[in-house]
């Protein structure tokens, strides 16, 4: 019996003797053909569901990225629109929170504050390789910072493990291994220093000796605002708040302005990038649409897409000053794209700005990011999403599709083996049986021929 192709519609092997051997081939051929069509249909299905679902994720990226778009301008938004602007950021950074009153305030920093700091002792073991040696070979250890003591297990019997252990002991306070010896003289020592400005104290203990030279007991941070109190605020932080929803971050001595406003840069950039990703699904959706359409024309799932996009650019509500998209600036052209003036909320009073940053909202206390996120979020959700079902759908109808393929062709395969191997019997039989008629014919012959020459 010869060997059986695994490609449908085709065998290959057959090698019969008999003068019917090639009829009995296409018997084979024909009949694998036949059973071979419903893989090829199968196959042109598959072809198709890979299309649709590499379109499925082509849209879903866009909306993705639409989504991007909007937590961008959820951000921008966040504070109402609120900012604070430094004359000098040398002295101090400022942020401002939506509760942060628009004023100017001025902030003297008298002294930033210091931190204390501590050095392992002269006369202790010289370190000069950290991750072998340790100024103490105690395996314990005590760490205190203000009257509050840790106790220490290092994980090795070295500086590095000892410094890595101070550390994690939740201390406020951060360890360092530093070289104060030359290159060639090695001389590692333990540094310590406070988390925290102010007055501090930072002492370690091997259970027998002080391991620690204090180098700066450190000092409050002190500062004024506009002029008050004379004297000075004191601070153990250089993160202070000026004013509610108002903080400042202190560097040094010197002062500064701190302008808090409304201001609508940082939205007018989300929203800039809102109108290119919007206009980016809507140029892949468009691609699905119409004669010589893409792969998902006249699939349901673009429609409800199509829909959601129109809810969120379209979204207004009955407030009054700010109202829509078109009151601050973006709208429709011709081509279904949106565009984006951005001189309209330049000139934004801050009355306009606080009506901005109410039309925006938040994307879970209502307004329109709330729309745009509920929206979005009923495509894209990774359990419910519509366009995340969609392409879990599709991926599961290509996997079965590739099953039943693969099961018409062993079931195809199983075919042309049988055939093959009844063919094969069959042209035998049949050679056999030319064989056995040639002889007969060739004796007859020759009976007839020593019958005609004894006449």
């Amino acid at each position: 019996m010869g060997s059986v192709s695994s490609t449908s519609g085709a065998t290959s092997g057959f090698t019969g003797s008999s003068l019917f051997s090639t009829a009995l081939q296409n018997v084979i051929s024909r009949a694998v053909a036949i059973a071979s069509l419903p893989i090829q249909q199968l196959t042109d299905q598959q072809s198709t569901l890979n299309g649709q679902l590499t379109e499925l994720n082509q849209v879903s990226s866009q909306f993705t990225s639409l989504q991007a778009a909007v937590n961008s301008l959820a951000s921008a938004s966040s504070n109402n629109a609120i900012s604070a602007n430094v004359s000098d950021n040398t002295v101090l950074t400022a942020s401002a929170t939506g509760s942060a009153l628009p004023g100017t305030y001025t902030v003297q920093v008298l002294d930033p504050g210091s931190f204390a700091s501590s050095l392992s002792s002269n006369g202790l073991t010289t370190v000069t390789d950290p991750t072998s040696q340790n100024i103490s070979s105690s395996a314990t250890f005590s760490l205190t910072v203000n009257n509050t003591t840790y106790n220490l297990t290092p994980s090795g019997a070295n500086l590095n493990a000892l410094a890595t252990s101070i550390n994690q002991s939740g201390a406020p306070v951060q360890a360092t291994v530093i070289n104060i010896g030359t290159p060639s003289q090695a001389d590692y020592r333990l540094a310590i220093q406070s988390t925290s400005v102010g007055s501090n104290t930072i002492q370690l203990s091997d259970g027998a000796h002080n391991l620690l030279t204090t180098l700066a007991g450190g000092g409050n941070a002190s500062y004024t605002v506009n002029g008050q109190p004379p004297g000075g605020i004191s601070s153990n932080s250089r993160t202070v708040t000026i004013a509610p929803g108002l903080t400042a971050s202190l560097e040094q001595a010197g002062t500064t302005t701190i302008t808090v406003a409304g201001s609508t840069s940082n939205i007018t950039n989300a929203l800039q990038s809102f109108v290119s990703a919007y206009n980016s699904v809507v140029d892949e959706l468009s691609k699905n649409r119409g004669q010589g359409g893409g792969a998902l024309t006249g699939d349901s799932v673009i429609l409800s897409a199509s829909q959601a996009l129109h809810s969120i650019a379209n979204y207004s509500n009955g407030n009054s000053g700010i109202t829509s998209l078109e009151s601050i600036g973006v709208g429709f052209d011709k081509t279904g794209h949106l565009q984006f003036d951005p001189s309209q909320i330049s000139s934004f009073s801050q009355t306009q700005i606080q009506q901005l940053a109410t039309f925006l909202g938040s994307p879970t206390s209502g307004g329109f990011l709330q729309t745009a996120t509920d929206t979005l979020t009923s495509l894209l959700d990774p359990s419910t999403g519509l366009l995340t079902q969609a392409v879990n759908s599709t991926n599961d109808q290509i996997t079965q599709t590739a099953q039943q393929i693969a099961t018409s062709q062993d079931q195809v395969n199983t075919l042309q083996s049988t055939l093959t191997a009844q063919m094969a019997a069959a042209d035998a039989l049949i050679s056999t049986l030319e064989q056995q008629n040639s002889f007969v014919t060739s004796l007859f012959n020759q009976i007839n021929a020593n019958n005609f020459a004894g006449h």
